[in-house]
């Protein structure tokens, strides 16, 4: 690539030098739990490390043998289910806050923002005897439900802000075609909020795959996800190194294939709901 006027050898060398310890930086944690993942429990907590061994996939076979799979199940279930619920219901919110005008819709904006401000433990112990007088304790609606309290809010503030430099021109338009609020917002903006709505919609699903607190306390067994299982494995006096690590390796999968799946989005919504 051609340097720019003023640049030398030394910038470009800087540069290459930065990337190339961000990529290191970024890499070596999946780089150690995939190599410790293939070890055994003994070359897994050997000192000096062992650089030159014999790959054992035992660990991932107890995973598919045992009750993991269970676990990763309902983290897709939980994660999936809750980035449709804040995208059902976050659209329409966030579309409708800014074409409202006055102060209800400056109150109702800084209301949304605050409950997402609140303390984790706030809200958990009124949760969990709502869900228990429902009946729900232990199922993945609860804990998809629980994240929602706080993805929502999230995801209304980042659409609402997204949606307010769509010109309401657009809106004019299509009222003069003969279109109604729900078909300006199905086939005018959610086009060209495309970009947004994947960014969204990978937040929130990287959060409830993740998210730890909420699970532990509403699961015991039954809706019991990744992260507790694998937080399950700690023992008082040892930790399984290689089988953690495996978890954790496969764990991170879906997220990815997730991720990917919506980038797609990010690049190919961009600009689309304007032409249409």
């Amino acid at each position: 690539m051609a340097r720019k006027p003023g640049e030398t050898i030394w910038s470009d060398a800087g540069r290459w030098l930065m990337i190339t310890l961000s990529l290191v930086f970024v890499l070596f944690p999946i780089v150690w739990l995939t190599v410790a993942s293939l070890k055994t429990r003994n070359a897994a907590l050997a000192v000096p490390p062992e650089l030159i061994f014999t790959p054992d996939f035992d660990a991932y076979s107890r995973i598919f043998s045992g009750g993991f799979l269970g676990a990763f199940q309902n983290s897709l279930i939980i994660a999936l289910t809750n980035v449709f619920l804040t995208l059902l219901l976050g659209v329409p919110a966030a579309y409708a806050l800014t074409r409202m005008r006055g102060k209800v819709q400056e109150n109702l904006s800084f209301w949304l923002l605050s409950i997402r401000m609140a303390p984790l433990f706030a809200v958990i112990l009124p949760l969990y005897v709502l869900f228990k007088s429902l009946g729900l304790l232990d199922t993945p609606l609860a804990v998809s439900m629980a994240h929602l309290t706080l993805t929502l809010p999230l995801a209304v503030w980042m659409l609402v802000t997204y949606f307010r430099t769509i010109p309401e021109d657009l809106d004019q338009a299509a009222l003069l075609d003969g279109a109604n609020s729900l078909q300006i917002l199905w086939l005018v903006i959610i086009p060209i909020a495309r970009p947004m709505l994947a960014s969204v919609a990978i937040l929130v699903f990287i959060y409830s795959w993740n998210e730890f607190l909420l699970a532990f306390i509403l699961t015991s067994r039954n809706a019991q996800t990744v992260p507790v299982a694998v937080a399950s494995l700690a023992g008082t006096m040892s930790f399984d190194w290689p089988l953690i690590a495996a978890v954790s390796v496969v764990s991170m999968l879906p997220a990815l294939v997730f991720v990917g799946f919506a980038q797609r989005h990010i690049v190919s919504g961009l600009g689309s709901g304007a032409v249409k």
